[in-house]
């Protein structure tokens, strides 16, 4: 029967052959030669049917159409125009079932198969021109398989063939056979072969080698698009596939044995593929007509630009009108620096020497005032024009950073930095924070500023350029280091200034926290406590009380107190020499002798206004010796222990935070009075 069916298969692809062949071919004659192609990679996807030739059923019977189905998936390169490399993987079933009066077999096995071949398409004896290609193809390929059979129904029941044909579930032989009865397969296949280890063959290997034998036939449906149809026989190195041998025995086996040779199976199928070839598209070359009344000659001796040269041999066309050229049509250039007589400002360049485009020799002071302008990003070395510096001035905007931090800030350091006037203080996200000062039009006002404030102790100083989007990027170690001569300026960052303070809190405030005021800046320092200040600085007292109260009519900020820097330091109001009933601070400034053991720490656990919530008094309860203290703006501080050292504090803090009070932060207090952690750790230290 397969034998049939090659010779059946092999008369269709002849026919196919003779038909590329044929005068009388659907495409018309043409005299172009064939498109050249450039090789490329052909993806196809195909299906078909799988047929086992083997032990069961002794490989004779069965349609080879009719059997179980498969998929190609492969991807092919063309090495010529007669041979194309094809790399595939092939999925499916493979089954036979055996019934007859000799023995009662069956298997299933699903397989997967990868493999190489090699395809040949006769095209030394076709022709060039064709629709259809036949082929041929040999390889070599692994393959994968697990068989199972199906011995039991869906009951459990064991299949026993009768010779009247029917299934039981008891042996024809079986004392108990008059009360066997009719069973049916249920076609599923449960157990392992390889798992019932007959013919004694254990564990044995369930993939195997194979000679794949192909024949077939691709259409080429567009320039890009095949269809394929065509067989391949899979010649196997295993015969176990189905578990049957020649040398197989038993009552399985019954009178009919295995058959010799190994097993074999054969896979059908057609498939569509896409090439990624790409055709040059040839050009159609029109005959040349010739067209009457052309005087031809005065083509051939034209001059269009005049200069004595025939446009024939002109190799500097359009060239000026008067200029004097040379046999070649070009003008001349005495002193050969490239730049023509008629465009040069000097003749006699030395030879080989550097020019402009004027064709003047470059000095090395030009050369570096050349360079210097096309490495600079800053607009220092650019030409003086007013035009461009007018832009420059509408789109460029300095500052001078003074720091940038990630983490807390150290307290004293945040004095310092709040003492400079026109300090602006900028938070990204939760982490960074960068404080500037200044707001320059121009980069050597900014520099003017840097270096002053790197003489004022600032030495993280640097010259900044802010973006659209409010970042600040360094303008360079070129500009920053800028000489400047002329270092006078009108801010002094160490002389005294008032601020308006909206408040300390140990927790950060959302932004919606002063109804909708813009002009705050935020700082946290190292004493645990965010401060938040109105932006601006004032010289007098009365311009920041008008400040205050402003805020308090326009944006109801009631708690807001005045604060003074001087000399870099925050200081009281009464050394800034303002008198006031209404205490501003409640932290002491004053340099009064300390004594060591009168100062204490303490874990502030909250400052509330008012009475406290119920849900945070009852949390306040679960606290041994809380104590409260009346401190500025009609607050209240509620704090926990009282400590002469400060890593029992900080261990008393960690034991509160870890029972909820996430806020908690040490204090310290000398006389009651509070005074900065870091100053009471530095007196203790002495």
């Amino acid at each position: 029967m397969f034998k049939q069916y090659i010779a059946l298969f092999l008369i269709f692809v002849i026919s196919l052959g003779s038909y590329a062949r044929n005068d009388n071919d659907s495409i018309p004659k043409t005299n172009e030669e064939p498109h050249e192609m450039i090789y490329g990679p052909t993806i196809g996807l195909g299906v078909g049917m799988f047929k086992f030739y083997g032990d069961i059923l002794d490989a004779k019977y069965g349609n080879p159409l009719i059997s179980n189905i498969g998929y190609d998936l492969h991807v092919k390169q063309r090495i010529n125009p007669f041979l194309n490399t094809k790399f595939y993987v092939l999925f499916g079933t493979l089954s036979a079932n055996e019934r007859s009066a000799d023995r009662n077999l069956n298997f299933k096995s699903n397989i997967t198969v990868g493999g190489f071949a090699l395809e040949y398409n006769f095209d030394q004896f076709l022709p060039k021109k064709r629709i259809i290609n036949p082929y041929i193809s040999l390889g070599i390929e692994s393959v994968e398989f697990l068989s199972k059979t199906d011995l039991y129904d869906q009951y459990g029941n064991e299949y026993n063939y009768w010779s009247d044909g029917s299934i039981r579930n008891l042996p024809e032989n079986d004392p108990n056979a008059a009360n066997a009865i009719r069973i049916q397969r249920d076609y599923h296949f449960e157990t392992d072969l390889r798992e019932m280890n007959y013919d004694d063959k254990r564990k044995y290997s369930e993939r195997t080698f194979s000679i794949p034998m192909g024949i077939g036939a691709i259409m080429h449906l567009t320039e890009n698009i095949d269809f394929t149809v065509g067989t391949t026989y899979h010649y196997t190195f295993s015969d176990l596939i189905d578990n049957v041998v020649q040398e197989s025995a038993g009552e399985r086996i019954g009178n009919q044995p295995g058959n010799k040779g190994n097993d074999k199976f054969l896979m059908s199928s057609f498939s569509v593929s896409y090439n990624f070839l790409k055709h040059k598209k040839q050009e159609e070359v029109k005959e040349f007509e010739p067209i009457e009344n052309i005087d031809y000659l005065a083509y051939d001796n034209a001059d269009e630009d005049g200069d004595g040269i025939i446009d024939f041999i002109d190799q500097c066309a359009w060239t000026p009108k008067g200029v004097e050229v040379d046999e070649k049509g070009c003008p001349l250039d005495k002193d050969k620096d490239f730049v023509p007589n008629y465009k040069d400002d000097e003749l006699e360049t030395r030879m080989g020497a550097p020019v402009s485009p004027n064709g003047v020799e470059l000095t090395d002071t030009m050369i570096y005032l050349a360079y210097q302008k096309y490495i600079d990003s800053t607009g220092a070395f650019a030409e003086i024009e007013t035009r461009v510096i007018s832009t420059v001035k509408k789109n460029k905007k300095y500052k001078v950073q003074v720091g940038s931090f990630t983490e807390a800030i150290d307290a004293d350091l945040v004095d310092n930095f709040l003492s400079i006037p026109d300090v602006e203080i900028k938070n990204f996200g939760d982490s960074l924070t960068v404080i500037a000062v200044g707001d320059y039009n121009n980069l050597p006002d900014a520099i003017k500023r840097k270096i002053q404030l790197t003489k004022q102790g600032f030495d993280a100083a640097i010259v900044v350029e802010e973006e659209k989007n409010g970042t600040l990027v360094s303008v360079g170690d070129a500009a920053n280091n800028m000489p400047v001569d002329d270092l006078n300026s009108n801010i002094n960052s160490h002389g005294l200034i008032f601020r308006v303070q909206l408040g300390a809190f140990s927790k950060r405030q959302p932004k919606s926290a002063y109804n909708g005021l813009k002009n705050i800046m935020e700082i946290k320092a190292d004493d645990g406590l965010y401060k938040y200040l109105y932006t601006g600085s004032f010289k007098t007292i009365e311009e920041a009380a008008n400040k205050k109260l402003d805020l308090a009519i326009d944006y109801g900020v009631n708690d807001a107190f005045i604060v003074a820097y001087k000399n870099g330091k925050r200081i009281s109001l009464t050394e800034a020499g303002v008198s006031s009933s209404i205490k501003e601070s409640g932290i002491k400034e004053s340099k009064e002798n300390f004594e060591k053991t009168a100062i204490k720490f303490q874990v502030q656990i909250g400052s509330y206004k008012e009475q406290l919530p119920i849900e945070v008094l009852s949390k306040f309860m679960e606290v041994e010796n809380v104590e409260q203290t009346s401190i500025a703006n009609n607050l209240t501080r509620y704090t926990s222990g009282n400590f002469s050292s400060y890593d029992e504090a900080i261990k008393h803090r960690n034991e509160l935070i870890s029972k909820g009070f996430g806020g908690a932060f040490v204090i310290a207090l000398h006389n009651n009075e509070l005074i900065p952690v870091s100053k009471a750790q530095e007196l203790l230290s002495e």
